[in-house]
């Protein structure tokens, strides 16, 4: 079974964000847009395990003193790798970065010597023409987002499905 750590979005924001980038959206149709009950940030991905119960007391573990938290977005860009990814930022907050720590503590094959960055993925698509990604990033560099909220729980799916809620203090 193939388990992860989310930031679940409330409805609320969920189409706060919608709202902010209709405009953005309508110009790029041909792109392959998150469907809005998919939006989270993942936190951690934990892969296959087969003890799903010693997992849990894990995470729990590295989640017992960590507190609530606010996130702030400031920019919605792009990558490119085998298609390029549009996604929203969100300003870098102590505490996940302490929750990210404190979960690769426990779960030491999974390691990343990188700090994490809350991201929402909002699309994918292939690789455009150098004059369309100037094009997309010109836009990008315009778009404006304001969506701020507060974080009180983190989420444990297994796929799709959520298997536990741990909240925050």
């Amino acid at each position: 079974m193939k388990l992860s750590l989310k930031i679940e979005l409330s409805d609320e924001t969920k189409q706060q964000i919608v709202d902010q980038l209709a405009d953005f959206r309508k110009l790029y149709p041909q792109f392959q847009w998150e469907r809005i009950e998919n939006y989270n940030i993942l936190i951690h991905n934990f892969g296959e395990f087969s003890d799903k119960k010693s997992t849990i007391e894990k995470i729990e573990k590295a989640l017992f003193d960590k507190n609530l938290f606010y996130l702030y977005s400031f920019e919605v860009a792009l990558t490119i790798g085998n298609n390029i990814v549009l996604f929203m930022d969100f300003r870098r907050e102590k505490e996940i970065e302490r929750i990210s720590e404190s979960i690769k503590e426990l779960f030491p094959m999974s390691q990343s010597s990188e700090k994490f960055a809350p991201r929402l993925v909002l699309a994918k698509y292939k690789i455009p023409s150098k004059q369309q990604y100037f094009v997309i990033k010109k836009r990008l560099s315009n778009l404006e987002v304001d969506i701020s909220f507060k974080v009180k729980k983190l989420s444990l799916f297994e796929g799709e499905k959520r298997v536990r809620v741990f909240k925050l203090l």
